[in-house]
C-alpha cells in the first residue's frame, strides 16, 4: 500500500513543498531507482538468515524516517527522504515475497499462503491511494495522509516481526 500511495501521490506532495513539477517527477524516479536493487538484494540476504526480524526493523525504520522527513524535514533534504523511502519499499517488497517460501514447507503451502496474503495485500494497495487522496481532500493537508503511511509502516513492523520469526506456517488441512 505504501508503494502504491507514493507512486500515485509523491509528486503532488513534494510540489506542495515548493518543488517544481519536473523535479517532482525526477524525485519519483529516484524513489523507484533506490527501490529496485533492494528488491533483489534483500531476498538473498534474508535467505541466508534464519530470523529476519532485524531486516523487518530496518525496513520499518527506513520507511518511517523517510515519511516523517517528508512531513517535517523540509525540502533541503528531500532527496534523502525519497531515497530512504525507496530503499525501505524495496526491502519491504523483497521480504514479503521471500516470506512465502521461507515460512512454508512445500510449494503447495507457499502457493496457498501467497494467494491469501497477496489477495489481501493488493486489496489494501488498491484502496490506499483513494483513501490517501480522500484524506487530503477532507483535511486540505498532506499531514493526516502521511501519518496514515506512518501507521502503515508501524503495522508492517508489527506484522513483519511475526512473519520474520524462524518458524513455518502451520497447514490447516
Amino acid at each position: 500500500m505504501v508503494f502504491y500511495v507514493l507512486i500515485a501521490w509523491l509528486p503532488e506532495i513534494v510540489m506542495q513543498q515548493g518543488i517544481s513539477s519536473d523535479q517532482s517527477g525526477w524525485l519519483l524516479s529516484m524513489m523507484q531507482l533506490a527501490l529496485l536493487p533492494f528488491t533483489f538484494i534483500i531476498p538473498i540476504v534474508a535467505g541466508r538468515m534464519s530470523d529476519q526480524r532485524l531486516l523487518v526493523s530496518i525496513t520499518s525504520i527506513l520507511l518511517i524516517t523517510g515519511i516523517l522527513g517528508l512531513l517535517y524535514g523540509g525540502s533541503s533534504l528531500i532527496i534523502l527522504w525519497i531515497v530512504l523511502i525507496g530503499i525501505g519499499g524495496g526491502c519491504a517488497f523483497g521480504l514479503a515475497m521471500m516470506f512465502f517460501g521461507l515460512r512454508t514447507e512445500n510449494a503447495h503451502q507457499a502457493a496457498e499462503l501467497s494467494g491469501m496474503a497477496q489477495s489481501f495485500g493488493y486489496l489494501l494497495a488498491a484502496i490506499g491511494p483513494m483513501l490517501f487522496g480522500y484524506l487530503h481532500d477532507v483535511t486540505n493537508s498532506w499531514d493526516s495522509p502521511l501519518w496514515l503511511l506512518v501507521g502503515a509502516a508501524l503495522l508492517l513492523f508489527v506484522c513483519g516481526q511475526g512473519a520474520a520469526k524462524n518458524r513455518f506456517v502451520s497447514s490447516s488441512n
